[in-house]
């Protein structure tokens, strides 16, 4: 716990007196983190002719996501990502399989993100650029 603690000082997060979700801190002070760790929602790989589009990160913090809404190359965001169910007792564990979507070559341009938190929030819309490497 200490050093969750200075990791949440190091990041500026404060801990508010809300009630502890099942990753073991308050609801609040996971969108905090989600928020300063917007630029790691997705992740982007080319891999034997596809483009993997990973969500990783969001799956490592389900416990305090609702929902995932993406959008590909600008268009609305009506496509849900479906994370796993939370586990209380190994939180941030990612086990999917495939915690990413597969792409055509060439088809992405990009991605926006939504999340919705179990208060009923939503995060601003965050789009990721995909650069091929």
């Amino acid at each position: 716990m200490r050093i969750l603690k200075s990791a949440a000082l190091i990041l500026g997060l404060s801990f508010l007196p809300l009630p502890a979700s099942a990753q073991g801190m308050p609801p609040e002070q996971i969108k905090q983190i989600l928020d300063v760790t917007k630029a790691n929602w997705v992740g982007f790989r080319d891999w034997q002719g596809q483009e993997l589009i990973y969500f990783t990160h969001l799956e490592a913090w389900k416990c305090g996501i609702d929902f995932v809404f993406y959008g590909l190359n600008g268009g609305p965001l009506d496509q849900i990502w479906e994370l796993d169910e939370c586990n209380p007792d190994n939180p941030n564990a990612v086990l999917k399989e495939k915690p990413y979507l597969e792409r055509p070559d060439g088809s992405t341009q990009s991605i926006s993100v939504q999340l919705i938190f179990p208060d009923g929030t939503k995060s601003a819309v965050e789009t990721f650029l995909y650069k091929p490497q």
